[in-house]
């Protein structure tokens, strides 16, 4: 009997530097057994996210910073997640070719050819096991992604590519693991997000590695496939142990790990040190904290957090409307505001645009945001489509420009009861200037409705960076 560890993170989301009292990649790692015979594979999303991310995108040794803080952890192959194109491919570029691991995604390439990305590997272990890795990235990348980054890429669907990978390994390995940045069913309504029971029916991997759900799943098995998950933000990570026998079975056990705290100060290196002085930058000092407050709340009165956002949309983009949503982990700004803290209360890599907008499709978006409660009792709920497997908080968007009401008492489709725009109710037949979120505009969250809208602007900077530029000028009113 042969055996076999795999230690496996997913979704870091830029979760790269520990601080004391918080976990971080390059201490956790430090956890992380090194022997022969142990693969260490990550799932992807890792550049993107929080004030980390957001710095190393624009801190000259950025991409460079991520990849050795990963080589350091002794990774040996990754594959790809949706945000981690969130920053152009010239970035992701700089990541791949610094990073001593091999990055595999069978079925999203650049179309030039020039992203060192591969369909599989086969890594052969120190008991001379032969492992055939492959990766997958969820299709649905092409709802989130901006127009221009996804004019530079091939994205074929799962089946298809993920044959191809697995044609390529047969009969040349012990074992195959497929690295697969989506989940399992029963997520959203976009049936092409969540394939994990496909993958593990159609391709019968020995083991799949998921991930982009943020869900903890300790390990499954479907059909003879046995599937795990470590959640997000570098909070867990798997641990899989394999007992190989030849010619009979393969037997897999696995555990969730937590990352461990640091628990003092530790000498930093000029990455950090230049994070931490730029996390540090004040930029304001506000009246009071702006409060994201409790989700179902905001949905029926309102956010103060979303408002700031929606003014400095308008101001911006000079649109007639915005509509502004908050991501799932937004918290509130504090009324002294560093730099840092608008990474933190607008964590995603979204950017703005503004598209020609009839009252047709205004009406029909609003009525799917609208579909984010539903009544309990004496009072209102998320829907808990937005909740599981993970927290679609971000689906809800805060409009201004225009006097409106949803009734959620009312069936979904129906719950928009008023829509006004400078008194004048709103007809199928009005065109109306609207600034939303290269998010939204892609079809992100089921918005596919916008898609079709005529583009007027398309901004090249993140509307986190737009949002502290904003508070630095002062020019709030709150």
């Amino acid at each position: 009997m042969k055996k076999l560890s795999i230690i496996y993170t997913s979704d870091i989301h830029a979760r790269l530097f520990a601080a004391p009292g918080k976990a971080g990649l390059d201490y956790t790692s430090s956890c992380f057994p090194r022997d022969g015979n142990c693969l260490i594979i990550d799932g992807g999303d890792l550049l993107q996210g929080g004030p980390v991310g957001a710095f190393l995108s624009r801190y000259h040794e950025g991409a460079n910073e991520a990849a050795r803080i990963m080589n350091r952890c002794g990774y040996h192959a990754i594959t790809l997640g949706n945000h981690d194109f969130n920053y152009g491919l010239e970035y992701l570029d700089g990541y791949l070719r610094e990073l001593d691991a091999i990055c595999l995604c069978a079925n999203i390439k650049d179309k030039a050819g020039k992203l060192p990305i591969f369909d599989s590997r086969i890594f052969t272990m120190e008991n001379g096991l032969r492992i055939g890795l492959f990766g997958l990235c969820t299709p649905s990348l092409s709802g989130w992604e901006r127009v221009e980054t996804l004019a530079e890429l091939n994205i074929e669907p799962i089946l298809t590519a993920g044959h191809r990978a697995m044609k390529s390994l047969q009969g040349c390995c012990d074992m195959t693991v497929c690295i697969y940045h989506g989940g399992f069913q029963g997520y959203s309504e976009a049936c092409d997000e969540h394939q994990a029971e496909l993958i593990c029916r159609e391709l019968k991997p020995d083991v799949l590695l998921t991930g982009h759900q943020h869900i903890l799943e300790s390990g499954k098995l479907i059909g003879g496939t046995f599937a795990v998950q470590p959640g997000s933000f570098g909070e867990f990570y798997s641990h899989i142990e394999i007992e190989y026998e030849q010619q009979t079975k393969i037997n897999c056990s696995a555990r969730l790990i937590p990352a461990p705290l640091m628990e003092s100060e530790m000498a930093m290196n000029t990455a950090q040190e230049a994070f931490s002085l730029w996390e540090k930058e004040a930029l304001c000092t506000l009246p009071d904290r702006v409060p994201v407050g409790d989700r179902v709340d905001a949905a029926l009165n309102g956010s103060p957090l979303a408002e700031l956002i929606n003014r400095m949309q308008l101001k911006l983009s000079g649109a007639q409307i915005s509509a502004g949503c908050l991501a799932a982990s937004a918290v509130d700004l504090p009324a002294r505001v560093c730099r840092g803290d608008v990474f933190r209360s607008y964590p995603n890599a979204n950017r703005l645009c503004t598209i020609q907008c009839s009252g047709a499709v205004l009406r029909q978006a609003m009525e799917w945001t609208a579909c984010f409660l539903l009544r309990q009792g004496d009072g209102y709920v998320i829907a808990p489509e937005f909740l599981q497997p993970k927290a679609r908080l971000f689906h809800y968007d805060f409009y201004m420009g225009i006097d409106y009401r949803f009734d959620f008492d009312l069936p979904r489709g129906e719950r928009l009861v008023s829509l006004e725009y400078h008194g004048k109710k709103v007809e199928d037949s009005d065109l109306f200037t609207l600034c939303i979120t290269s998010y939204r505009y892609a079809g992100g969250d089921g918005y596919d409705m916008f898609r079709s809208c005529p583009l007027l602007w398309a901004d090249n900077v993140t509307i986190a960076e737009r949002l502290a530029d904003y508070l630095e000028a002062k020019d709030t009113e709150i």
